[in-house]
């Protein structure tokens, strides 16, 4: 522990540290001392340093208000920039914004061609949520901002206003201050697709894609436009993809073809993103990635040799050119090839593959035995798996996790609980094993009372996890507790349209007897995932028409 000095011998310190700064000024004036002429005057006289020191110990004193003080009335005196940023730092430091922003605008009107002193302006506003007055040092940042660094400017703008609360009026200041750069050749796509970023935080929709037909118009070469038609597309507006289509072929290479491969994936479209992905093939053959997610592709919707053959493909390619990039896509190949192999009944081919993925560090030993594991899993090998993590996971709480899941799949409920609580033990903010441990209680319709405690201690953790909100959901079912399970089911289910909470939800609607509304929950998730065991189980106990 840190003991303050005492009031006399702290003011000896002060002195002394004042008469050694003193003695070690520069001589001023042009005067000549020992046939040597004198540097330059400093900004810095004795009383300064006095000051500064002064207002140092006072914070490490504890003594932020008068530290600051200090500081910023030497930072006035010397109009020296560092001790102008040490104001606003220690303002930031001790939580005060109106600080902070005193000692900033201070700087700036000092030194207003200084760039990072306008932008502290910009940033302290934005955190204090003062959008409006945000106008003035936004327009001077892209003003200040070099030629060759406008675009890159104009670029990050959204992320500065990505927290404030009026998106309304951010997008307007954001528009205003923008006007000047909408009608230059070199700045107008960047502009117009950051203006589209503001009306989509904004929710306008329609806003921001006439903002990105604008960008486009500008520069149709420009990448800005094209990355914001797939954003709109992603929020489902069926008017961005013609842009996308427009624009593509008008791009070098096939970066953006790729993204537009992601966002149709996204979006469920798996025949036009395999289309597009062979487009991307014929085009350019080399390109390993597209191999990559074309096989990953094809294994999904059971292509078994197409996807094998793509596969291959990558693995060809990657190996061709070494990378951390193309390792951890070596992975993921081998790991698809593996399953394949699996699914022809050549289980201890598939675990051979996986054994000769790269193991050079901790990480990718522990990747290794996390997809040997996965493969052992998705064939129900659950005894093979939970050996496999018992030999292996030490004191990884990860793998102690999964081995405790796997217990669960062999009935052996009480090594489970077990494994569970001694993760928590050892992270008891790891919620997953909370609600792990909570579910299964409720599933067996045990010690409800405890379980319920597990599962709002994992939303203490998680509030806005779904699939924990699901959780408390059917403990309130077991409890008898029906209108408090169908709103928490819900919220569970708006936030995540999965087929197991599909189950639970449409089981409350059903003893509720909401019939109709259970069987087209039910319907919504057997589309969604038809082999879902839970769903599945539910479905063969209660026997709906469906």
């Amino acid at each position: 522990m840190k003991f303050p000095l005492p009031a006399a011998r702290l003011w000896a310190l002060r002195l002394a540290l004042l008469t050694a700064a003193t003695c070690a000024l520069p001589v001023t004036g042009n005067a000549q001392t020992n046939g040597t002429q004198a540097v330059e005057n400093s900004a810095i006289t004795g009383e300064l340093l006095y000051e500064i020191l002064l207002g140092e110990l006072n914070l490490r004193q504890g003594e932020p208000v008068a530290g600051f003080s200090l500081l910023l009335d030497a930072a006035r005196k010397s109009n020296d920039v560092q001790l102008y940023d040490r104001a606003v730092e220690i303002a930031l430091q001790a939580r005060s914004g109106d600080g902070a922003l005193m000692a900033a605008r201070a700087w700036s009107q000092a030194w207003p061609q200084d760039r990072k002193a306008n932008s502290q302006v910009l940033q302290i506003l934005l955190a204090l949520n003062q959008v409006p007055e945000t106008f003035e040092p936004l327009k001077k940042d892209l003003a200040l901002a070099p030629e060759a660094q406008r675009n890159e400017a104009i670029h990050l703008i959204p992320r500065h206003y990505a927290r404030v609360t009026d998106k309304k009026r951010a997008t307007s200041v954001v528009e205003q201050a923008l006007e000047p750069y909408l009608n230059k050749s070199n700045t107008a796509a960047s502009a117009w697709t950051t203006v589209g970023r503001m009306r989509i935080s904004n929710n306008d929709m329609t806003g921001a894609l006439d903002a990105a037909k604008k960008g486009q118009s500008a520069d149709a070469k420009a990448q800005g436009p094209v990355l914001l038609a797939f954003e709109l597309m992603g929020k489902k507006v069926p008017e961005a993809e013609a842009l996308v289509i427009q624009a593509l072929p008008q791009q070098e290479g096939s970066e953006l073809n790729m993204s537009y491969v992601r966002v149709l994936i996204e979006l469920e479209r798996y025949a036009d993103a395999s289309e597009q992905l062979q487009r991307i093939t014929r085009k350019d053959p080399k390109l390993a990635d597209a191999w990559l997610v074309l096989g990953s592709l094809q294994f999904e919707q059971g292509e078994d040799k197409l996807a094998e053959a793509s596969l291959a493909r990558y693995v060809a390619l990657a190996t061709q050119a070494p990378s951390d990039t193309n390792t951890r896509g070596l992975t993921q190949a081998q790991t698809r090839r593996a399953a394949l192999l699996a699914r022809q009944g050549k289980m201890d081919q598939a675990r051979q593959l996986i054994a000769q993925l790269p193991a050079n560090s901790t990480d990718e030993q522990r990747s290794r035995l996390l997809a040997e594991v996965q493969l052992l899993r998705d064939h129900r090998q659950w005894q093979a798996a939970f050996d496999l993590l018992a030999a292996n996971s030490g004191n990884d709480i990860d793998l102690m996790y999964e081995q405790a899941m796997l217990a669960e799949k062999l009935q052996r409920l009480e090594e489970m609980e077990k494994l569970l609580r001694a993760v928590i033990a050892k992270n008891p903010s790891y919620y997953n094993a909370y609600n792990a441990l909570g579910f299964s209680l409720a599933d067996r319709n045990l010690r409800l009372s405890e379980a319920k405690q597990l599962i709002v201690k994992a939303l203490t953790f998680a509030p806005d996890d779904p699939f924990i909100t699901d959780s408390l959901g059917w403990v309130e079912f077991r409890l008898g507790n029906l209108t408090s399970a169908l709103n928490y089911l819900e919220k569970a289910y708006r936030g995540r349209a999965d087929a197991e909470i599909a189950a639970h939800l449409g089981e409350v609607l059903w003893r509720m007897k909401r019939q109709d509304e259970a069987v087209q929950i039910w319907r919504e998730g057997l589309n969604a995932s038809p082999n879902n065991e839970t769903l599945q189980e539910t479905l063969q106990r209660l026997k709906p028409a469906l």
